[in-house]
């Protein structure tokens, strides 16, 4: 397991900067200060993520330590694997995809209400989720905390995401499957509805493109926490 981790942690770093790198040039008159509140916003989203919600209630419930335990995973469902509470495993579900929204919404509250500004919050709360700090930098897969980010920037993407999972898990009956499926093909379905539908509630119009690069770094990080379970499946195709 610790060498899983090693290997995604600096996956999912490169793609913060080169999330960075994409967003500095869109104009050689940028200058380095405003570049303040990408970065405040990354670490307060972090902050935000990092507040180990499986890790803490397993504790407190069954005196177990989640990291050692079933999958291992800090998430909803090892939760409930755990524990054999529904209960438990539905309020990790609810506060970590609270986590995701809370880090957008005190965002656009704090500092500003662009697009990437707030982009940059959810990736931070999505990070702070998958390592964070107050468990030695273990965590989940991040599944809950992109939704509630993206509940607010694109809620039409999460709609579109849980229908192709649960069209999927209908012929496959496999979980990690029908999230590594759905994390792929989401995204590419952008370019094929229409652009009125990338609105949201919340926030002004962000456009097709800024949504499905958004929409696409989330899902790179989601299939980054799946790494083990596409290798045991690529190695399973390969037997059968």
């Amino acid at each position: 397991m610790a060498t899983i981790h090693q290997t995604r942690l600096p996956l999912e770093f490169l793609f913060i900067y080169l999330l960075f790198r994409i967003l500095e040039p869109f104009s050689t008159k940028i200058q380095r200060s405003e570049l303040f509140p990408y970065i405040i916003n990354l670490l307060l989203g972090y902050l935000i993520g990092s507040f180990p919600t499986a890790y803490l209630l397993v504790k407190w419930k069954s005196r177990l330590d989640i990291r050692e335990s079933g999958s291992g995973n800090v998430g909803a469902m090892n939760t409930f694997d755990v524990t054999g509470s529904k209960f438990l495993g539905a309020i990790v579900l609810v506060i970590d995809l609270l986590k995701g929204a809370l880090s957008v919404w005190v965002s656009s509250i704090l500092l500003s209400n662009d697009f990437w500004v707030l982009g940059v919050g959810g990736i931070g709360a999505m990070v702070g989720h998958n390592y964070s700090p107050w468990i030695r930098f273990k965590g989940g897969r991040g599944l809950a905390t992109a939704a509630g980010v993206l509940l607010i920037v694109s809620w039409v993407f999460v709609v579109m995401w849980c229908m192709i999972w649960i069209l999927m898990f209908a012929f496959s009956r496999h979980i990690h499957l029908s999230n590594i499926v759905a994390s792929i093909v989401s995204p590419l379905i952008v370019f094929v509805t229409p652009a009125a539908l990338w609105t949201s509630i919340w926030m002004p119009s962000s456009g097709m493109s800024n949504t499905f690069m958004l929409c696409s770094f989330m899902c790179i990080l989601i299939l980054a926490r799946h790494t083990k379970q596409m290798s045991e499946l690529l190695k399973f195709s390969n037997k059968s």
